[in-house]
This record gives C-alpha cells, structure tokens and sequence, in this order.
C-alpha cells in the first residue's frame, strides 16, 4: 500500500482480503494473470485470486487494480416490492422482540461490521411506517493506511397506507454489501411476520422484475414511466440515456434491426432527445429490443424546495441483467435551487423517488404479463 512515497505491498492473508473486496472485478484479476502468462477459461474468483496470492503482486500490478476499483457507491439507489399483510396487528406492533442483525451480514473475509446496532423504529410515530437506517463499514485495501475503512449506509422500510392490504417494502443500498444485508433484513423480517401470522405464509414478494414484461411492453412501462411521470413532483425534461440490446433470440428483425442483432451485444447510447429516436419512437421494432434502462432529465417541485434532476431507471443486479434482475432507481444528479426547509439531498431524493411509486405500481399492473 502507499504511504508517504513508499509502496507496502499487500501479502498473504492482506493479499486475499484486497482480492475479496466486491469492486475489485473478477476480470481485472483474469487480465492481470494473463499478463503474466496464466491463461484459465474461469471467471470467478475462487479460481483466480489463489494464483494470484501465491505468487503475490508487484508494485504496478497493485496500482493496475486500485486504478481499476471503481467508487460508486456513495449514491443511494432504491428498489421497492410488496406483500400482502393479513392481521389486524401495525407493523410496529408485529416487530420482532429482538433480532441478530449481526448475523445477516454477508461477510466471509471478515472484513466488514455494523457501525451501531440498527433498530426498527415508527416513522413520525406513525405505527403503520417502520423503518430501519443502518451503516456498515468495511475494511478498504485500496484505500491507504490509515484511509482503508469506508462507511456505507443503508436503509428498510416497511408502510401499509390505510385500510391497503399491501405492505410497501422500500430498500435503499449504496455498495454491494448494503445491499445483500438490506435483502437479508427484508427477508428476515417477512419470515417473522410470517411465522406470527400477520402474513399468510403462502404469500410471495411482489417485485418489478425485468422478466415481467414482454419487449414492448418493457419499453412501453419505461416510457411512460419516465415520460408521463403521474402523480409525482416531476415534469419530464429530457431523455439523455438509453441501455439496450437486440433480442438474438427474435427472429426476422426489420432490416433497420439486422445490423444490430450482427454487431451488438449491449449498448448505451448518451445524447439528446433519445425518447424519439427510430427504435424507441417506433412501436414496431418494440418486439426486437430488449430495453434494460433510461436516463432522464427532469424538472420537479416539492413543497418547499424545487430544481432539476437526473434518475437512472434500470434493470439491474450486480451490473448484470437476469431473470431476476429488479427496477433499481437511483437519482444521479440533484440541485436543489430553492430549498426553503433545508432539506438534504437525501432526503430530498427520496421525497421525489417516493412520488413515483404510486404510478410505476399502476403502469406494471397495467402492462406485466398476465
């Protein structure tokens, strides 16, 4: 590691922790093996970290892999899904007497701890709204020494509105491991509810999942999603990316199509005005695009505070698209140019991401496969 113009260069035990950490990428170590003449047809990095730990790493090898880590992670990102509830009980009144929160941290390398123990507590003393903030921190190796702890914050929430049958479970991560522990909490706490009665146990999560849809459908859910944006404190600007791929597995792909499903395996395009280009203006070549996101450029207006912003719309897990890949929605961009409360940015984020809920569960029943 680096320190003052000198190079300490992880070994042995520090070496395999380095090579746990989630952002150093699988590939990079598959890149740094075949340089040094170690070619394997694995990916995963049971395979490849122990060539690279026995061997060790040399000063520029370590600066390739803290040059290819890269920090994401301090922008919160938000899924949601539900469940039905089926007891006459609050959700305050149906948690858990205590919980081993320790035990849901995913954390092999031991690298990784709660700050402080988390609790479940009312939101404004509303016994319906339960939520759970919670912060983890993780030991860095690329980091310097004395720099080589990073905080990541979390969050849980639970809301039944009224006389509403569906429990809204809203999950806020901002790294990997923020993620897996907020799923395993969510889990956890569905199991509780289960096992008390207060949710029948042949109940299953409701998710927006990219499998839910058809290709047009897909992209007709995103586009009004994004575009129309009801019932929330935003007004569509502008669309400034688009993530998709050809459909290989459609055959007979219109001839503006063909160069697409020959040469393309994923792409995203970046620009102005993207809503309107050919393959998403033109509603007979939905059958042929599989559309993973959106960007969007919009202007909104709270109560109390107002200004532009930028969110990202996409089906995403662990920068792959599977089956059970999720709608994850995470604001990139924020300015706050009137902002009377003092709201943070945070807190401003979720106030606006909150907005669109009602709509997006209105377009998915509207247009998921039947």
């Amino acid at each position: 590691m680096m320190h003052d113009n000198k190079v300490y260069l992880p070994t042995g035990d520090y070496l395999r922790q380095l090579i746990s950490q989630t952002n150093v990428n699988p590939s990079e170590l598959k890149k740094l093996a075949r340089k040094r003449g170690i070619f394997t047809s694995f990916d995963d990095k049971k395979t490849i970290a122990p060539l690279i730990v026995k061997t060790g790493i040399s000063p520029y090898e370590y600066s390739e892999l803290r040059e290819s880590y890269k920090q994401k992670e301090d922008n919160p990102k938000y899924k949601t899904r539900s469940i039905s509830w089926s007891s006459k009980s609050t959700l305050y009144d149906g948690l858990p007497d205590e919980m081993d929160f320790n035990s849901l941290l995913d954390d092999q390398f031991g690298g990784c701890q709660l700050v402080s123990p988390p609790v479940f507590v009312a939101e404004e003393s509303n016994p319906e709204h339960i939520a759970l903030d919670f912060e983890i921190s993780r030991e860095n190796l690329t980091r310097n020494f004395g720099e080589n702890k990073t905080y990541h914050k979390g969050r849980v929430e639970f809301k039944k509105d009224g006389n509403d049958v569906d429990v809204n479970i809203s999950l806020t991560h901002t790294a990997p491991e923020t993620k897996t522990f907020a799923n395993k909490v969510a889990d956890k706490m569905i199991d509780h509810f289960k096992d008390v009665g207060h949710i029948d146990k042949t109940e299953e999560i409701k998710s927006i999942k990219f499998t839910d849809f058809s290709n047009e459908n897909r992209i007709k859910f995103l586009n009004d999603l994004t575009q129309k944006a009801k019932h929330s404190f935003l007004s569509f600007s502008d669309t400034k990316d688009v993530h998709f791929s050809p459909d290989k597995n459609k055959s007979n792909p219109p001839d503006e199509l063909m160069w697409m499903r020959d040469k393309i395996e994923d792409m995203k395009m970046k620009g102005k005005d993207l809503h309107s280009t050919f393959f998403v203006d033109d509603t007979s070549y939905y059958e042929f695009i599989q559309l993973y996101g959106l960007t969007c450029h919009y202007l909104y207006s709270c109560d109390g505070f107002s200004g532009t912003c930028k969110i990202q719309y996409e089906f995403s897990d662990s920068n792959k698209i599977t089956a059970e890949s999720e709608l994850t929605l995470n604001i990139n961009m924020i300015n706050l140019e009137v902002n009377d409360l003092g709201v943070s940015k945070n807190k401003a984020k979720k106030q606006i991401l909150d907005s669109l809920e009602k709509y997006k569960l209105e377009l998915y029943q509207l247009y998921k496969k039947t």
